[in-house]
Formats: structure tokens, C-alpha cells, sequence
């Protein structure tokens, strides 16, 4: 696997997952559907737009400058709408990007692990032996989100050759873009954590966590 924009990555590129949602309680597969946020998440987001913003004092950067793209799902709308207001961050319909909508699970999307097995008896085995590659019933692989997640770092590392940016996406996809930084296999991308509570910087090739007060 190679990826090599973030050379002309000159600041910073903040990488994060929505907060927590009713179906994420629920230990239910979202994917392409979607759910609220609980008030866990709720809180989740202001934390992580509260963290963001001292981040960005300290690094010297006004919110103003910073570059907003988004995945337009609503979980991830919802989280953005709270942390930029915590943050100061500036976004509009220009900023959301149907390219970093989260891997589909196709048919799996809106059920939990017992309704997967007790339908397709075996398949969460089967995905397990060869996470990378398996493709759920009419959904999508990590290999083929890795795909369309190249392009839209390439020209988020664009972005950030002039600004820093935000990007506010999902677990998988988001363990995708993370893993493409920082050159990282197949089998590190998805064992990769999918943080609710803290965010990644991405910059001069490594990926630093920022935890937030319910991370620590």
C-alpha cells in the first residue's frame, strides 16, 4: 500500500469519528443508515471541539483558518455541528464529501452481530479470516474503501499544504485514511482503534492521539 501526499502536508490535518450513537450503544452495524447520537456522544463532540480548540492556540492557529470536510451522514453532521460550535470552526454545505461516508455493510447495515450470524450463518468468521479483503452481502471491503479514501486524502494533504484541516468522518473509514498517512498494511489498518473520545493529528508522517477529559 502506498501514499505519498503527505510530503506537501505543511500543517496539521486533525482526523475524527462522530460520537456515540444509539445504534453504537446498541452494538448495532450502521454503516450507510444511521442513528442519533446519545447524549454520551453528544458530550463527546463538545469535548473533542473544546480539545480542538486549545490545540489550535497552542499550535498557533486561529479556528477561522482551519478547513472543514465532512462525511454528510447525519451522525457526523450532528457531531460536527456541536464540536464546531465548541471550537469556533467555520463549514458549510462545501465542506461535506459523500467520499468519506462510512463503509456500507449492504445488507448488514441496521443489525447486531446475532442477527448477521443467524442469517449468513458463518460470514463474521469468514470476514475475521480475511478482514481486508471480505465484502459483506452488497456492501463494501476495506480494500475497496481504501479505494475511494485515497483520492480524498490526496486532496485533503492538498489542503493542508496552505491550512490545517478538520476532517470529521467514521471508524472505518477513518482507520483507512489513518492507515493510508501513515503507509501502515492492510492487517494494522484494521486492528487500528476507532476513538469516540479523542481525535488524531496527522502531520510530518506520524498520527499523535488527543485525548480528551473522558479519554483519560
Amino acid at each position: 500500500m502506498k501514499w505519498s501526499a503527505d510530503g506537501r502536508v505543511t500543517h496539521p490535518i486533525y482526523l475524527f469519528r462522530h460520537g456515540e450513537t444509539v445504534w453504537n450503544a446498541e452494538r448495532r452495524a450502521q454503516g450507510r443508515l444511521d442513528s442519533p447520537l446519545t447524549a454520551a456522544g453528544r458530550a463527546q463532540a463538545r469535548a473533542m471541539g473544546e480539545v480542538l480548540s486549545v490545540e489550535l492556540r497552542q499550535a498557533g492557529y486561529e479556528a477561522s483558518e482551519v478547513a472543514v470536510r465532512a462525511s454528510p451522514l447525519g451522525r457526523v453532521r450532528e457531531t460536527l455541528t456541536i464540536a464546531a460550535a465548541a471550537a469556533g470552526l467555520d463549514y458549510g454545505e462545501h465542506s461535506f464529501d459523500d467520499r468519506l461516508r462510512e463503509m456500507s455493510w449492504g445488507e448488514w447495515d441496521g443489525l447486531i452481530g446475532a442477527e448477521i450470524e443467524g442469517r449468513w450463518p458463518g460470514a463474521m468468521a469468514a470476514r475475521r479470516l480475511d478482514h481486508w479483503r471480505y465484502q459483506p452481502p452488497s456492501g463494501e471491503s476495506y480494500a475497496m474503501v481504501a479505494e475511494r479514501a485515497r483520492p480524498v486524502l490526496d486532496d485533503v494533504a492538498t489542503i493542508a499544504a496552505e491550512r490545517p484541516v478538520a476532517v470529521f468522518a467514521h471508524g472505518g473509514i477513518g482507520r483507512v485514511l489513518r492507515g493510508l498517512f501513515l503507509r501502515a498494511s492492510d492487517s494494522e489498518i484494521v486492528t487500528m482503534d476507532q476513538p469516540q473520545d479523542a481525535f488524531y493529528r496527522l502531520h510530518r508522517g506520524a498520527a499523535a492521539r488527543i485525548g480528551t477529559q473522558a479519554d483519560s
